[in-house]
């Protein structure tokens, strides 16, 4: 029997892609056609640069431990044709996975059931046909990580779901941005380097104190205080979790020493927490609190500093004001390291199974000059109003906050990150910059099955 291969569209190309060293990037050329074998274990695309009209053919094909390894690509070829030929010669679908390297261990199947008793995320996961979406998208990325640690699959399988999912969602980022990402060294978690620039990078999350009495079908609402949401429990969580983090004194280890170092933060302190802590972060880290007054020319918005947390503890404020942590270059932060991320990705890609829909919501950060409320949106998400909010449709950076130390002892070049957004003090203000139009500040995704 021939097996046949078939085309594909760009976006799942790009999750494919996310195993290539610097992502779905290739310079000058640009996507123009792909295909996959029947069942995945082979990928091939063509390229092409628009102004030289050169065409490129890569081909990558699966190992024994399913990791794509690219075994053909060419710039030779003179025609789109030409190099779709080369392409479906080379995808070979029928012949046995790729060998490992010599020496080289196989990668532990990530959905493969462990000893242990499963988490309830990865028990929604695997069993519910609304999330195939994430499913597929999740096992992708995994198998695009450089070189996860041994405690990576039963981490992920149970108690640390979260922190495991957060670095999948980090690296997406990163290779989407046509970074390098490296693990060579137990920690930090990354290192990454792109256009010269480079920083080290720690993933920590922030978790509940009982994880016993953790329920993640049962959301838990902001508090209705301004003052509580911003400088209260969620603030206390960030501090605790970064402080707890730094303890270990990364900037010493000999490979990060005199090199920019970045913790990367997200929140699980609690069901759906992520949808509304977001801006504790910088009212802690910078020490300030956001007040909107009434004057002869309309609302205006402040900066007001503080000193300490609200609570019994009195933590200080301001990470970024303490001359010790001149060492953090930054601090990264995203609320979308969640299921919902991944299984748009997913869906965006073509992995939608029959009747499933998906509607996100949420609000925007408007950037009209002088406005001061986010503005709402509801769109479904293979809607052509929804994919014109960014001019290629959703992307994995989209969601990553940037935080700036101002004091920093070795800054992070923003170039490094060009699709976050990056938060910076400037004349006493905190400002911001980002390529985006429109920035999700919080949304939720429903799902909704047809049978």
């Amino acid at each position: 029997m021939v097996l046949k291969i078939q085309p594909i569209g760009e976006r799942e190309f790009e999750l494919y892609a996310l195993s290539l060293p610097r992502g779905p990037n290739f310079e000058r050329h640009v996507f123009h056609s792909a295909w996959k074998s029947p069942r995945s274990e082979a990928v091939g695309v063509v390229l092409i640069d628009p102004e030289q009209r050169t065409f490129r053919a890569l081909v990558m094909r699966r190992r024994v431990d399913h990791r794509f390894a690219v075994t053909h690509q060419t710039d030779s070829a003179s025609s789109p044709d030409e190099a779709a030929a080369v392409v479906a010669e080379a995808m070979r679908p029928e012949d046995p996975l790729e060998a490992l390297p010599p020496g080289e261990k196989r990668r532990p199947k990530l959905f493969a059931a462990g000893k242990k008793r499963v988490s309830e995320q990865l028990r929604i996961l695997t069993g519910t046909v609304s999330h195939i979406p994430a499913l597929m998208t999740i096992g992708e990325v995994y198998l695009a990580m450089p070189n996860p640690d041994d405690n990576f699959v039963p981490d992920f399988q149970t108690e640390n779901f979260d922190s495991r999912l957060w670095e999948l969602y980090l690296l997406a980022c990163f290779r989407e941005q046509g970074v390098m990402v490296t693990q060579a060294y137990p920690s930090p978690d990354f290192y990454i380097e792109r256009d010269g620039h480079a920083c080290w990078v720690e993933a920590v999350t922030a978790n509940p104190q009982d994880r016993s009495a953790y329920d993640i079908t049962v959301p838990v609402h902001a508090p209705e205080d301004l003052a509580e949401r911003l400088l209260g429990a969620p603030a206390a969580r960030f501090a605790k979790t970064l402080r707890s983090k730094l303890q270990r004194e990364y900037e010493k280890q000999p490979h990060v020493q005199g090199q920019p170092f970045a913790l990367a933060i997200a929140d699980f302190h609690a069901p759906s927490s992520m949808v509304w802590s977001r801006e504790a972060l910088p009212c802690y880290l910078y020490g300030v609190y956001p007040r909107v007054s009434e004057g002869p020319d309309g609302r205006r918005g402040a900066m007001e500093s503080v000193q300490t947390l609200r609570g019994k503890q009195q933590i200080p404020t301001g990470l970024f004001r303490d001359p010790a942590m001149a060492h953090v270059s930054t601090v990264i932060f995203s609320n979308a390291a969640t299921f919902s991320k991944f299984n748009r990705m997913g869906l965006l890609a073509g992995w939608q199974p029959k009747g499933l829909t998906m509607v996100r919501d949420g609000i925007l950060f408007d950037r009209t000059p002088g406005a001061l409320d986010p503005k709402p949106f509801r769109f479904d998400v293979l809607s052509d109003e929804y994919a014109s909010l960014w001019p290629a449709g959703e992307a994995w950076c989209q969601e990553l906050d940037v935080f700036h130390n101002p004091q920093a002892t070795h800054p992070m070049n923003f170039d490094l990150l060009p699709g976050a957004t990056h938060w910076f003090e400037q004349d006493g203000d905190i400002e911001c910059s980002t390529i985006w139009e429109w920035s999700v500040l919080s949304s939720v995704t429903h799902l909704k099955v047809d049978k």
